[in-house]
């Protein structure tokens, strides 16, 4: 869906903004070139992951404009910890689908890092609408994340989530 939902905007925007529309190009191309060049099995730096991220966010807030906002507060001791390649991508589609389209206003997505002697624990959080009708999903993004974080590390209580009034929370613990 979301590289459709990328051409379709890169189409429209090449009748009233050609400049944004080969400036969404050129992300979409990084973005998909990045996520090609690795393997699923793959340990990326945290950097290297944030920067993947930023590509889509920013293709994103090309579609989506002042309703999508992000913050990043991630310590630098955590740039070089090695993680599971592409393992936070659907937070931050979750984030996009479930805060974003069902919000009429402004979606914050925030991101953060702490860092303890034997792990680091990265947090994604987003607001929502609690009024709005949900769109459906099986959970599928979530279950992955667990399942995989289970096979690397063999510890079922490394994903958290928490959902309380207009707040939607993921912090996720790899271990060092």
């Amino acid at each position: 869906h979301f590289l459709f939902n990328s051409l379709n905007s890169i189409s429209s925007l090449t009748m009233f903004d050609p400049e944004k529309a080969q400036s969404m190009i050129i992300k979409l191309s990084d973005f998909l070139r990045f996520s090609l060049s690795i393997k699923p099995d793959d340990k990326i730096t945290l950097k290297k992951e944030i920067e993947n991220i930023k590509r889509y966010l920013d293709i994103e807030k090309v579609r989506f404009g002042n309703r999508l906002s992000m913050s990043f507060d991630i310590a630098e001791s955590s740039f070089e910890i090695l993680v599971p390649s592409l393992i936070l991508q659907p937070l931050f589609e979750n984030a996009i689908k479930y805060g974003v389209h069902d919000n009429t206003g402004e979606t914050l997505i925030k991101a953060s890092t702490i860092v303890t002697s034997n792990s680091m624990m990265f947090s994604i959080s987003n607001n929502f609408d609690p009024e709005a009708i949900p769109q459906k999903g099986n959970g599928i993004g979530l279950n992955n994340i667990k399942e995989r974080m289970f096979l690397l590390y063999n510890n079922q209580d490394l994903v958290k989530i928490d959902k309380t009034n207009n707040q939607f929370t993921v912090n996720i613990i790899f271990p060092l």
